[in-house]
């Protein structure tokens, strides 16, 4: 997912083999877009030969290709940020052949993972997350403390850790008073970058490198869901739905319903009925394409049931991101979701019940940080009988 360190890592491999003088050359390319590899293939292809004069982009990719399928030295290309599905399909004529270099890609796109073998990142470890937030070794035991809370307030997501530890520097607050600030100020916490920030990228239609953060890396995949069929909204409005129940844990059986509930006549999840009956394969290609983009995880269990989880910033980021006067609107259709899915209770298995109390406690967090318990009254006699 964005923000998981890919490049990072992928830098710090690329510093690992310069130091080792195991490679006869390493080669660093921007494969955000088809546009942005030419232009990196015009600069390789300018510094192996720079005698030559090459003002077309296929040319300078036919030369360089061909060069490294030559040489008889080990060379590394890196391609990184290579997320758009549709530049998927061309990018193998952009390989020199042969068997002595190494080709490596970062990806947010798991349809990446057929070009070759893949290595999927997931969270920070706690040590390496507290390397990475702490300035020294030398922290008293209360700074310890609060650290590791922050780890897990921000889901031990690397460029979420990096962009706290910016913060935390750059206005000298102690861990603790983060902790707090970060409660009250997330969502513009999250968004800010240093003047010098390592993470920056050339964004489509910006002549210049942008500095990322976390919530702009996020931005970024959520542009590109339900791009090719031609529903990016709803596909998006169904995420954000997601972002309300506990992400752990969201049977695709929250959407299933016969009640006539003028909330669920308006939700997000309505697209997936055809005449009425609840259609299992188009959700299941909507989920599909969602996780394809690292936007979510999905398995099956009791045979075809589909089961989402979320990485608990990417809830609160996609619940952050809508805008206020909407707020109300999609809180209601969750909490008439989770009361289709409690009526009659009875049918509730103990994992389900659990699950259902998750959700819950969820969906009344979010309505007490909003401010809006006076509008969900209902909500709290339904809720409070099931509990």
């Amino acid at each position: 997912m964005g923000g998981a360190g890919k490049t990072q890592l992928a830098l710090e491999y690329c510093r690992s083999v310069k130091v080792s003088g195991t490679h006869r050359a390493v080669f660093w390319l921007d494969a955000s877009s088809q546009n942005a590899l030419y232009r990196a293939y015009e600069t390789i292809a300018g510094r192996l030969f720079p005698e030559r004069v090459i003002n077309d982009p296929l040319t300078a990719v036919t030369l360089v290709r061909d060069t490294l399928s030559h040489w008889s030295e080990p060379w590394l290309m890196v391609f990184d940020n290579l997320d758009n599905p549709s530049d998927l399909q061309g990018i193998p004529n952009f390989f020199p052949d042969g068997g002595i270099g190494s080709i490596l890609i970062t990806s947010r796109y798991v349809g990446s993972q057929e070009l070759g073998r893949s290595i999927e990142l997931d969270r920070m470890e706690k040590e390496e997350g507290l390397q990475l937030l702490l300035p020294s070794s030398g922290t008293d035991r209360e700074e310890l403390l609060a650290a590791e809370q922050i780890l897990k307030q921000l889901g031990y997501l690397p460029l979420a850790i990096d962009q706290a530890r910016a913060y935390i520097s750059r206005r000298q607050l102690r861990l603790g008073a983060f902790i707090n600030e970060y409660e009250r100020r997330k969502k513009s916490l999250m968004k800010e970058t240093p003047v010098f920030w390592q993470y920056r990228r050339m964004l489509p239609g910006i002549e210049e490198h942008t500095s990322l953060s976390l919530f702009t890396t996020w931005e970024m995949s959520l542009r590109l869901l339900g791009a090719q069929d031609g529903h990016p909204a709803g596909l998006q409005e169904v995420l954000t739905l997601f972002s309300l129940f506990n992400a752990v844990s969201i049977s695709e059986k929250l959407f299933i319903s016969d009640n006539n509930d003028a909330n669920l006549t308006t939700s997000p999840a309505s697209i997936f009925y055809d005449d009425g009956q609840w259609n299992h394969d188009k959700f299941e290609d909507a989920v599909v394409q969602m996780q394809e983009l690292s936007l979510l995880q999905f398995s099956h269990r009791n045979g075809n049931e589909i089961v989402v989880s979320l990485h608990s910033m990417v809830s609160e980021w996609l619940w952050m991101r809508l805008e206020k006067d909407r707020q109300s609107a999609v809180l209601a259709v969750a909490v008439s979701h989770l009361e289709c899915y409690l009526d009659p209770e009875p049918h509730l298995d103990h994992q389900s019940r659990q699950e259902a109390l998750s959700h819950i406690d969820t969906i009344w967090r979010i309505i007490d940080s909003s401010a809006q318990g006076g509008h969900f009254l209902q909500a709290s006699h339904i809720f409070g009988d099931f509990c």
